[in-house]
C-alpha cells in the first residue's frame, strides 16, 4: 500500500522548472540550447560559450534534471523520458521563437537525441558531443567492441552500486583532469547520479533514436575518448543527414580545442 501511494504521488508531483544558469537574451535571435552530461552542470561549457556568437544567437545552458542547481526529486526514476518531462516543461517557459539548435554533451546527447525525436518541429539541428553509444553487444561484429561494452556495462554497475568509492573516486579524477567542471558525484547528487547512470546511460535506445531522426544530425567526438565505442559511431555514418568529425588527440571533456571546432559547426 505504501508503494502504491509513492507512485501515485511521483505521478501527480507538479513539473518544476530546470535551473536556467545562462541565458544571452533575445527571444527573436537565432537559439542554441546547451544541455551538459552525466555528474556535471552547466560549468562544464565554459569553453564552448566563449567560442560561441552570444550576441547574434540566443545561447540558454540548463542544468538538467538531478544536476547543478536544478530540482532532485527522490521519487524519480532518471530515466530519458524523465529528463526529458522536465526539459520540456523549462523550455515552454523560455518562450524561445521558432526552431532551436540542441547541443548535447555525453549523457546530454542522448536526452537532446530523444527530445528531437519527439519535438522535431521545434528543431533545426542537434549536436552530439562526446555521445556515449551504447548498443547491445549482440550486435557488435568486432570481439574488441564488444568486450569494451561489456566492461563499461559492468563498471557502471559497480559504480552504481558502491556509493562511497563512486563519492571519492569523482573527486580524485576531477583532480587528476584539473577540471572544475568535470565528473562530480556528492551526497547530494548520488540518487540522480545512480539512477540516470542506469536508467538513462545503461538502458538506453539512442543508436536507435538518431537513426530515426529527420533532422540534421552532427556527431563531433575525440579520438581519446574514454568512453566512447567506435564500431557505433562508425555504424551511423553515412546516413543522409548525419555527419561525423573525429578530432584527434582530444578525449571526452570539452576542451578549449573541442569548443573551438564545435562551435564552428554549430555556427555554420
Amino acid at each position: 500500500m505504501i508503494s502504491f501511494f509513492k507512485t501515485l504521488f511521483a505521478k501527480l508531483r507538479p513539473i518544476e522548472q530546470l535551473y536556467v544558469s545562462y541565458d544571452s537574451g533575445g527571444r527573436r535571435k537565432p537559439t542554441i540550447v546547451l544541455l551538459h552530461g552525466i555528474a556535471a552542470s552547466s560549468s562544464s561549457w565554459n569553453n564552448l560559450l566563449k567560442e560561441l556568437d552570444t550576441k547574434n544567437n540566443r545561447v540558454i545552458a540548463i542544468d538538467l534534471l538531478g544536476f547543478g542547481q536544478s530540482p532532485k526529486p527522490k521519487a524519480c526514476k532518471y530515466t530519458v523520458d524523465d529528463h526529458i518531462k522536465y526539459l520540456r516543461k523549462t523550455i515552454k517557459t523560455l518562450k524561445i521563437h521558432g526552431k532551436f539548435k540542441i547541443v548535447g554533451h555525453s549523457m546530454g546527447s542522448i536526452i537532446s537525441s530523444r527530445y528531437c525525436l519527439y519535438y522535431p518541429e521545434k528543431i533545426e539541428s542537434v549536436f552530439l558531443l562526446s555521445p556515449p553509444i551504447y548498443i547491445d553487444k549482440s550486435e557488435l561484429k568486432s570481439v574488441v567492441e564488444r568486450g569494451r561494452t561489456d566492461f563499461f556495462m559492468r563498471i557502471y554497475k559497480f559504480l552504481s552500486e558502491q556509493k562511497n568509492f563512486t563519492i571519492a573516486a569523482s573527486d580524485r579524477l576531477r583532480k587528476l583532469l584539473n577540471v572544475q567542471s568535470g565528473m562530480e558525484v556528492s551526497e547530494l547528487t548520488w540518487n540522480s547520479f545512480r539512477l540516470s547512470l542506469i536508467n538513462t546511460i545503461v538502458k538506453q535506445n539512442t543508436y536507435n533514436d538518431i537513426k530515426n531522426l529527420i533532422k540534421p544530425v552532427h556527431i563531433i567526438y575525440g579520438s581519446l575518448d574514454e568512453f566512447l565505442i567506435q564500431e557505433s559511431i562508425d555504424s551511423l555514418k553515412g546516413q543522409n543527414q548525419i555527419t561525423v568529425t573525429k578530432l584527434t588527440a582530444v578525449d571526452h571533456v570539452i576542451s578549449p580545442r573541442f569548443a573551438k571546432e564545435a562551435a564552428n559547426q554549430i555556427a555554420k
